[in-house]
């Protein structure tokens, strides 16, 4: 394999069977803006990689126009054959910088997008300050995503939450959820270990689905009238379709995950119609943010300074963290064995 400065270069690659492996890579003559980082701590993010890998996101196969719409006449065919390199977020020591790179130096610990390879090279770093811990650094993305739910939801003092799918993102949405001030909370998720999980981040109830025979009728029994919010964030159509259930008339409903497949599961001609549900889309990388003056950097912003005063935390995140000689078969898991990992990440 090729190295740089003793280090040997490898990146994980996977493919739609999730057989991941690692191969060897190049990297370029060194930019003058640019810096070459080594990884200490690398996150995926499985949910969006799975879509990808699978060829089920539609962003991977047809244009997104000007006008905001996927030109679906111009779709081409998921290359099944293909190996990605996969991983989302890594955080690393500066090796070495490019000439007219002023606000980093070699021995700097960074962060920044970027996948599970030994080392990065580019100008997007940013400088992990002082209080901002690796592992919150690797959750930046997702719990932007679960903040900008938990706004567009408005959830506010006092209300009655349900959260839905306590991946990371749905364990960073009730987090989210009790900093805005939900009394009652309710996480759903069918696994024991991120249960326990969801009460660590701000839970004040964690259920199993599978012990419940409807969860409109249950939450009708937790709250007297349904909930005000409930986060839907595992990206079945199912669970969105209780979700509903569970909301109180002209209660809200936010859709965090991205739904593909058989959408035969949901059913908008019962409490959807007859309760004047509201459904409210929330991706916080979207442009422009439907608030004036919100932006995905003013997001970013403020997750950093919760983070770095400790308000906010990766309790139990990234999960599990293991060893380079064990990240492709863990990674293989998320899609051969996904209640045995929550967000994989590798320690170098």
């Amino acid at each position: 394999m090729s190295n740089i400065s003793g280090i040997e270069l490898r990146q994980l690659v996977c493919n739609n069977a999730y057989q991941p492996r690692w191969e060897s890579y190049e990297l370029g003559e060194l930019g003058s803006q640019e810096v070459r980082v080594k990884s200490e701590l690398t996150a995926a993010k499985h949910g969006t990689e799975k879509s990808e890998l699978l060829g089920k996101a539609i962003y991977a196969s047809a244009p997104y126009t000007e006008g905001k719409v996927f030109d679906r006449s111009q779709k081409r065919d998921h290359d099944a054959t293909q190996w990605r390199a996969v991983g989302n977020t890594t955080v690393g020591t500066v090796i070495e910088v490019g000439s007219d790179v002023s606000h980093l130096k070699e021995g700097d610990k960074v962060y920044a997008y970027g996948g599970f390879r030994s080392v990065h090279q580019g100008s997007h770093f940013n400088q992990l300050t002082d209080g901002l811990i690796p592992e919150a650094a690797c959750c930046i993305d997702p719990a932007d995503f679960a903040m900008a739910a938990v706004r567009d939801g408005n959830v506010r003092i006092g209300e009655r939450v349900i959260v839905s799918g306590m991946g990371a993102i749905g364990l960073f949405a009730v987090q989210f959820a009790r900093l805005s001030g939900a009394v009652d909370l309710v996480a759903v998720d069918p696994i024991e270990t991120r249960r326990k999980l969801a009460l660590q981040h701000g839970a004040t109830k964690a259920v199993d689905p599978n012990e419940i025979d409807d969860l409109g009728m249950a939450s009708r029994q937790w709250f007297a009238d349904g909930a005000d919010v409930v986060i839907e964030a595992s990206g079945s159509y199912a669970a969105l379709n209780q979700a509903i259930r569970a909301t109180r008339y002209a209660g809200k409903v936010v859709p965090l995950a991205m739904y593909t497949g058989d959408s035969s599961a949901l059913e908008l001609g019962e409490e959807f119609h007859f309760n004047q549900i509201d459904i409210i889309s929330a991706r916080a990388c979207s442009h422009p943010q439907r608030e004036l003056y919100w932006s995905e950097s003013r997001i970013v912003e403020t997750l950093l300074k919760l983070f770095i005063s400790s308000d906010l935390h990766p309790y139990g995140l990234p999960n599990p963290i293991v060893s380079p000689d064990e990240l492709p078969e863990t990674y293989g898991k998320i899609y051969h064995a996904p209640e045995e990992v929550i967000k994989v990440a590798v320690r170098w």
